[in-house]
């Protein structure tokens, strides 16, 4: 049960990473998109599931212009669903990040997400990782329940028997 609990944890890590915390970040590093032009709209794919949260957000594959000029590659989020032939403005802040732009997340929810999403992806792998603790069931008299696997049944280690007093020394 807990690696399906990890696995599920790291997958849903990993979708909000793409969904949510990576626009959150191209929001922050990346310079803003300031018109896109879309070649054909019906190319543009819908949002699978219920995006950002739950889901992989709509996409497009697009030309857009920053004040670092003119880029093409894929469109993510929101604003790929309105998007008409020819130039378009976008109506949400998008920004660009490598060659790819995003619609920048809105919302507390989206916000709080973008955030959570290490922790729960580090949670998911420590759930992968975590070996199982084994208890040792106590209360039979014929078992020596603090068995380790370094004792041995020939006495010390050093060679010689327990000759009385807890220092190690003789017995004076």
């Amino acid at each position: 049960m807990r690696k399906i609990l990890g696995t599920i944890l790291v997958l849903y890590g990993l979708l909000l990473g793409f969904s949510v915390t990576l626009p959150y970040v191209a929001s922050i590093a990346g310079p803003e998109v300031t018109s896109v032009t879309v070649t054909d709209p019906a190319l543009c794919q819908s949002a699978i599931g219920s995006a950002p949260l739950a889901g992989f957000p709509q996409r497009c594959d697009v030309s857009w212009t920053t004040e670092e000029g003119q880029a093409t590659g894929t469109l993510y989020g929101k604003t790929a669903s309105g998007l008409k032939a020819g130039t378009n403005t976008p109506s949400d802040p998008v920004h660009q990040l490598g060659s790819f732009a995003f619609t920048a997340p809105v919302g507390n929810a989206e916000l709080t997400m973008a955030f959570l999403a290490l922790p729960i992806l580090f949670l998911g792998f420590y759930l992968l990782t975590k070996r199982k603790r084994r208890r040792r069931r106590g209360g039979s008299s014929g078992s020596d329940s603090d068995y380790d696997d370094d004792d041995s049944s020939d006495g010390d280690s050093d060679g010689g028997g327990d000759s009385g007093g807890g220092d190690g020394g003789g017995g004076d």
